[in-house]
């Protein structure tokens, strides 16, 4: 039987994402973020950690908040990205 991949849901990469907050500062350091987008098999994950916080870093202060909008546009960031549950 062939091995179907399927797009992760936006619940399923924020959930993601959340749990990789380590030190439960509630924001995701860069050091995070590339843990993050290694776990869900980013080919470059140094280049998807710039590219996610030129997109969601809103306040430009190195972190994405898991509290307030800059989540949700990470979250949107990854999506388009095309990550497959696999």
């Amino acid at each position: 039987m062939p091995r179907m991949d399927v797009a992760w849901t936006k619940d399923q990469l924020s959930d993601t994402f959340k749990k990789f907050d380590k030190n439960g500062d509630n924001k995701l350091s860069r050091e995070e973020l590339q843990e993050a987008f290694k776990y869900l098999k980013s080919r470059w994950p140094y280049y998807r950690v710039r590219g996610a916080l030129n997109q969601a870093d809103d306040n430009d202060d190195g972190f994405i908040d898991l509290k307030n909008q800059e989540l949700e546009k990470l979250v949107n960031f990854a999506k388009n990205c095309g990550y497959k549950v696999a």
